[in-house]
């Protein structure tokens, strides 16, 4: 197999840390954005299952703050414990809402719940306290990197308001949790005086990958005619950020050397890209937002998941699709050489032929595939969202 310019590096990740349910109980007030957690990806995704787990834990007192109107609207979407939660909403809605918490630091969190002892933001944004204790949930210095994004007028706009934003949260928060180390090391770039309040807590894989796929997403696959044929899977849509314009350059060599090769992305994506991915049509397939039980099954049936992403503050796709038992080609970028190990063939020189001599390698070596991902496997088990949720409470516990 050609290795040249490929490089797998490892970083050591530690098996999923077992604690024992602390004995002191802590009252936690999460701010989540309701309108995220159904049908949720990336940082949605986060913020479901970190408050699920958390919850779950018989040493957190778990009651949740959100926005009346989404709550109304969400939770019977949504199964099982959101329906049961402790809510306490505000009528306003939500960007008016963290508007006031940002000019007026009014209301307090202690408003809402007068016994909440720490108050976490489930993502990046701010509710003002008196006495409890602010917890932020940070993915990434994406917005602040001159790389990550297309530099136009709305990046600009966008990285002003994370600026304004991360300029109140380091006069406020108690600790930053964010995702991977990576992240921790470039948020302290950008903003050093937070740095010895950052705590990595990394992101984990939703239990139903590991388990067999569901009769439905199998379906789904058929329906799209992807059952028993090649194809590599994109998971990340198509943007800048996720290398667009590389997968864009990619696919037609891809397709021209193998003809009866699919390749298909799923997640939305931008309209530009979209509408140039279009001439690629039949052997490109664009499936937009899939269900959990459609991308299960993708993963699984996919030959190979191609993830060539510029940046990255953790990578969640990347160990979804190895615990579903796939060969992951990754970009050797960011966060995506700590997360993926030696477990995933990551790509050193960060150029189309070279993604596409990897893909080949794959596709011609049913052995290698077979290693990948029994290693993948292996890697994905070391992360879990109960082990998440303790070593949160662990930094929870320190601040009381």
């Amino acid at each position: 197999m050609r290795r040249e310019g490929l490089v797998i590096t490892a970083r050591t990740i530690s098996p999923p840390v077992v604690l024992e349910q602390s004995v002191n109980s802590v009252n936690v007030l999460s701010y989540v954005h309701m309108r995220n957690i159904y049908g949720s990806t990336g940082a949605g995704r986060v913020a479901r299952q970190l408050t699920e787990h958390l919850a779950q834990r018989s040493d957190v007192n778990l009651h949740i703050l959100a926005d009346a109107a989404d709550r109304a609207r969400i939770v019977p979407l949504v199964e099982g414990a959101w329906r049961a939660y402790p809510y306490h909403t505000f009528t306003a809605d939500t960007s008016r809402q963290q508007a006031r918490w940002f000019a007026l630091n009014s209301p307090r969190a202690e408003t809402f719940w007068s016994d909440a002892q720490i108050v976490h933001c489930t993502a990046e944004s701010y509710v003002p306290v008196s006495k409890a204790r602010l917890v932020v949930t940070v993915h990434d210095a994406a917005y602040f990197e001159d790389t990550a994004h297309f530099a136009d007028s709305a990046f600009y706009k966008q990285r002003l308001k994370w600026k304004l934003l991360f300029g109140k949260l380091s006069r406020n928060v108690d600790i930053f949790h964010t995702v991977s180390h990576f992240s921790a090391d470039r948020l302290s770039h950008f903003f050093p005086s937070i740095a010895s309040r950052l705590r990595v807590v990394h992101n984990a894989v939703t239990p139903h990958f590991f388990e067999a796929v569901p009769t439905e997403g199998m379906q789904y696959v058929q329906e799209q005619k992807l059952l028993g044929q090649p194809f590599v899977l994109i998971p990340g849509g198509l943007h800048f950020r996720k290398n667009a314009e590389l997968i864009l350059v990619a696919c037609p060599l891809l397709m021209e050397r193998h003809p009866n090769l699919k390749i298909v992305v799923v997640n939305h994506s931008n309209a530009a890209y979209l509408e140039r991915a279009r001439s690629f049509e039949p052997n490109l397939k664009m499936l937009g937002f899939v269900s959990d039980e459609a991308l299960h099954a993708l993963y699984s049936t996919a030959t190979v998941v191609w993830f060539p992403s510029r940046y990255e503050g953790f990578g969640l796709p990347v160990i979804e699709a190895m615990a579903c038992g796939a060969t992951v080609v990754a970009s050797r970028a960011s966060s995506l050489t700590e997360i993926a190990g030696d477990a995933a063939l990551l790509i050193e020189d960060d150029t189309a032929p070279m993604h596409v001599a990897a893909i080949e390698d794959m596709l011609g070596d049913p052995l290698a595939r077979q290693q990948f991902a029994a290693a993948g496997r292996k890697r994905a088990a070391r992360f879990t969202w109960s082990s998440s949720a303790a070593q949160l409470k662990q930094h929870f516990d320190s601040l009381l």
